[in-house]
């Protein structure tokens, strides 16, 4: 893809990216940003496909958009008191949270337009030779970050079962039984009627 048609679907998906990452970010309801990560996983995918990365683009969908995002989904609603709406779902580190974001931005800004980017006229392989050079480096080279990378999926979801299953917080007692004018009176009526007999 080349020309406006690639300008007009690059600075699309860049949009359908960015814009829900800002929400995923600035949500305060943990659930309502995981919810927005699908918007933001599927533009990712749209990038692949303009990039004519055609296995790329296919597992994004499957794999984080369809897979990922339920786990994430599952662990947070896993979390106890996650849709509690008198129980913050932001913590009070936000504001270096965002410093830390902001220097990381300005560095990776800099590292990118210093960058040399060398402009080439060969065409992407075809999507069964993709396919078969990512598959020899995920059983290769790329082995042990894989199943790291599983290892910390399992973990995520261990630790919200953790959470979930914790200690809860001990329930109010059960209010005093009230009794009723006529429940006391017949009450009373059975207690006379068994001290005559």
């Amino acid at each position: 893809m080349t020309g406006i048609g690639a300008q007009i679907a690059f600075w699309s998906l860049a949009a359908l990216t960015l814009i829900p990452a800002l929400f995923v970010v600035r949500a305060r309801n943990l659930v309502h940003a995981g919810y927005a990560l699908f918007p933001c996983l599927v533009g990712i995918a749209g990038m692949f496909a303009v990039l004519e990365a055609h296995f790329l683009f296919v597992a994004q969908l499957l794999v984080y958009a369809g897979a990922i995002l339920v786990l994430i989904l599952f662990a947070l609603m896993l979390t106890r008191d996650v849709m509690n709406p008198t129980e913050p779902q932001t913590n009070r580190m936000g504001f270096l949270a965002g410093l830390l974001c902001a220097a990381g931005g300005l560095f990776s800004t800099y590292a990118l337009s210093t960058q040399p980017w060398a402009l080439t006229a060969v065409v992407p392989a075809p999507a069964a030779e993709q396919t078969v050079a990512l598959g020899q480096s995920l059983i290769g080279v790329y082995a042990l970050p894989f199943e790291v990378a599983s290892l910390l999926l399992l973990a995520a979801l261990v630790g919200s079962i953790v959470l979930a299953k914790s200690e809860r917080e001990p329930e109010p007692p059960a209010p005093p039984l009230v009794l009723s004018e006529a429940i006391v009176a017949e009450l009373e009526q059975h207690d006379t009627v068994g001290a005559a007999h």
